[in-house]
């Protein structure tokens, strides 16, 4: 798939505003099986969260979208899953889930599958939840 089916399908099915960006935390339209985490919460998990997408979704490679222009395919062992001074967007080949981490300290997840994954594993998510007095 090219950069732009997949930036296309993204803004189709995830609300997206790309070419880069998503914005679900300053967004008015709820986005149904997505959730937005505290990064500083969400990076003790990132190891468990990279195990979940290979066993569970038995995934290797993923999209790899970043603010800076360009698009990847990589391993998901060499995605870096954090804000790093860009902005990156992470999604699977059918583009069942999203990740997007930003630099409002926030860690969005899209995916259903993806959410009760999390959950498991982090029984303790809804004290991480973002909000907007984190990013001050």
């Amino acid at each position: 798939m090219d950069k732009d089916t997949v930036l296309l399908t993204l803004n189709e099915k995830w609300d997206c505003s790309l070419p880069f960006g998503w914005i679900p935390i300053t967004s008015d339209k709820i986005i149904p099986n997505v959730e937005i985490y505290d990064s500083n919460y969400f990076v003790y998990y990132v190891e468990e969260i990279k195990e979940v997408i290979k066993t569970k979704f038995k995934i290797a490679d993923l999209f790899e979208i970043r603010e800076d222009g360009q698009f990847l395919q990589l391993n998901i062992n060499d995605c870096n899953f954090s804000y790093n001074g860009l902005e990156y967007i992470y999604t699977d080949e059918n583009l069942d889930f999203v990740l997007y981490f930003s630099h409002e300290n926030s860690t969005t997840i899209g995916g259903k599958e993806l959410l009760n994954e999390l959950r498991k594993i982090w029984p303790e998510y809804i004290n991480h939840l973002w909000t907007p007095l984190q990013s001050i």
